[in-house]
Order: C-alpha cells, then sequence, then structure tokens
C-alpha cells in the first residue's frame, strides 16, 4: 500500500518540473491575469499553472489507477473534463453559466456512476444534492483562489486530512487521489505562494475543487453508514463557508449570483490591515484545526454534533464580525462590470 502514497511524489515532481515550460507557454501566449477592481495583486502574472497541476496529476493517476476499471476511468474524465472548461475560460472567458452548468454536470456524472451523497432517500433529490453539491465545491476553491497561496495551501492540509482519516484503509482512489493532490498542490505553491510569481488559474482551482468534491463522496461511496461526510465537510469548511456567504450576500444585493465582489474574509482582512502572508498563516492554522476536529470524529473521540455546533458557531460569529454579508459598494459592483473576467461565481 505504501506505493501508492508515492504518488504524491510523483506529482509534486511532475508539476514543479512542468511550471517552468508553462510559464514560457503563458509569456509566448501573452496570457497574464491583470490587476483591476477584483484583483489584490499587482502587476501582470501569468496564469496558467493549472497546465502543470494537471500534468502532475495525470502523473499520478494513469501510473498508480488501472483505468480499465469503469470507475476510475470515468473519475479521471470528469477531472479532466472540469480541467479543460477551466482551462478554456483562463484562454478565453466563457460565460458564467457555461462554466455552472459544466461543474453541475459532473456531480450528475459521479452520481451516475454511483458516487451519491445519501442525504435523502429519495433518488431525484439526492441527485439534485450531489449535483450542487460537486458545484458548490468547485466554486468555493475557485473563489478561494483570489489571494496568493490560499486555495493551493488549503487543499493541501484537506488531502493531508484524507490521508489520515484513511490510514489503514485499502481503497487505493481514495489514496492516489489525495496523495496526488497533495502532491500537485505543494509543487504549485512553489510559485503560488505569496509573493506569488504565477497563478493557477481556473484550470488550476476547478482542478483542485473537483478533486476535494470526489474526494468528499468516494469516502461516503466506500464508508456509506459509518461516518458520513462530516469530517470531510470539517476539512473544507473554510472555502464552503467563503462561498456561501458569498451566495447569500450576492442574494441580498441587487449584484447577481454570477457578478463578483470584494468582501470574501481574505479581502475584509486585507483591507483591515492584515498583511497576505498572516491571513494565509491564520487561514492554514485554522484548516489543520478542522483537520484535528475531523479525525477527532471519525475516531469517535469527539462528539460529532459538539464539533458540528461549535463550528458552525464559529463561522456565524465570523461573518457577523467582519461583516461578510455586507453587499459590495456600488463603485467596486461599477468596476466589476466593466472589467469581471472571473470564475463561476466571482
Amino acid at each position: 500500500m505504501s506505493i501508492y502514497y508515492f504518488s504524491g511524489v510523483v506529482g509534486f515532481l511532475v508539476c514543479a518540473g512542468a511550471l517552468p515550460v508553462v510559464r514560457q507557454l503563458a509569456l509566448r501566449l501573452n496570457l497574464y491575469d491583470q490587476p483591476g477592481p477584483l484583483k489584490i495583486h499587482n502587476g501582470s502574472i501569468p496564469r496558467l499553472g493549472g497546465i502543470a497541476m494537471m500534468a502532475g496529476l495525470l502523473a499520478t493517476t494513469i501510473p498508480f489507477l488501472p483505468l480499465t476499471s469503469r470507475l476510475n476511468a470515468i473519475a479521471v474524465l470528469v477531472l479532466i473534463a472540469i480541467w479543460a472548461v477551466g482551462l478554456i475560460d483562463d484562454v478565453t472567458s466563457l460565460p458564467s453559466y457555461v462554466r455552472f452548468c459544466v461543474h453541475v454536470s459532473a456531480g450528475a456524472a459521479f452520481w451516475l456512476a454511483g458516487w451519491h451523497l445519501n442525504w435523502f432517500a429519495q433518488a431525484s433529490l439526492d441527485f439534485a444534492a450531489t449535483c450542487v453539491f460537486v458545484a458548490l465545491v468547485v466554486n468555493a476553491m475557485n473563489l478561494l483562489d483570489g489571494m496568493d497561496g490560499l486555495a493551493a495551501g488549503t487543499s493541501a492540509i484537506a488531502c493531508l486530512g484524507f490521508l489520515i482519516i484513511s490510514a489503514g484503509n485499502a481503497d487505493t482512489m481514495e489514496i492516489v487521489m489525495a496523495s496526488g493532490l497533495l502532491g500537485v498542490s505543494l509543487g504549485i505553491l512553489t510559485v503560488n505562494a505569496p509573493p506569488a510569481t504565477m497563478f493557477m488559474g481556473d484550470s488550476g482551482s476547478t482542478l483542485i475543487g473537483i478533486v476535494l468534491a470526489f474526494l468528499c463522496l468516494n469516502w461516503i461511496h466506500i464508508r456509506p453508514a459509518e461516518h458520513g461526510i462530516v469530517a470531510p465537510l470539517l476539512f473544507l469548511t473554510l472555502p464552503l463557508a467563503d462561498v456561501v456567504l458569498a451566495v447569500l450576500r450576492r442574494a441580498r444585493s441587487q449584484a447577481g449570483l454570477f457578478d463578483g465582489d470584494r468582501r470574501h474574509f481574505y479581502d475584509i482582512l486585507l483591507r483591515r490591515g492584515w498583511t497576505v502572508r498572516r491571513v494565509l498563516a491564520v487561514s492554514l492554522a485554522i484548516t489543520f484545526v478542522l483537520v484535528i476536529a475531523g479525525w477527532l470524529c471519525v475516531h469517535g473521540i469527539v462528539g460529532t454534533p459538539f464539533a458540528v455546533g461549535t463550528i458552525v458557531s464559529g463561522v456565524v460569529l465570523a461573518a457577523y464580525v467582519l461583516g461578510s454579508l455586507q453587499p459590495e459598494s456600488k463603485r467596486v459592483q461599477d468596476g466589476h462590470q466593466r472589467t469581471s473576467l472571473g470564475p463561476a461565481l466571482d
């Protein structure tokens, strides 16, 4: 079984090794992420890091997973499809509703292949819930990629959590996917940690999101009655809370659901004088604590209702203190209408 954990090393080496080539490609094609009303960086930054990430992930899945298996092949094809749509958006900018529909379709593909949330006894409701859940996780990681190192760092710690709670389990797919994404996330951090010299782009952030969504569904798939999805949801509390607050905030304002704003938690903290490195360090520390909480719940050391209640209360309190539900100012909204090229929910 230890050979499957080695897939993370392969993912890191391939991703990190491909980044110089990808940088040259971005420079040649003049593909940069430009500063704007919804951007917190200065200067033009190459944004095709997701290509190197996909190369690293494929280098982990193809040698370590038998793609002759129907389920393995479906999972990998869904990942490739989401990445490809993100890459097209990085190059040409797709309409938000097109990307969101693709994300929902990925959830449908997972459900039809047997990966269910199992939240509802009625198949149609569970199908809808699974589709929405997958789209939500993908867009949550997309939104989290608004600050240097945040999406990749959160992904790395969440993957570590999946590996910890899966220790001793014989599910090859889970180990390879979690190890591979861990290695790829660390690989992109070599250029994406603050101050970033390259961005992963939508292709990278949505790739992270779809793999994490798959890991959540696979956790239920192999343990349908054992622990549910509580631990994986704890790992992803930060991005999921941010995307839910974004949806609620935009629903309260006159802006559309797919119109971006600068009211994410990291935006607010930066405006209050925090440095990027401080926001990143605190965010990753919180994610690490949540991983420990998930592990404690899995092993029955801490009751699930207590852990969930405490974390939900903390999210509500933080949202109130930060003013996360307050709509964006009209000045920033107007600037967004002129320049928005962001992800499906940003």
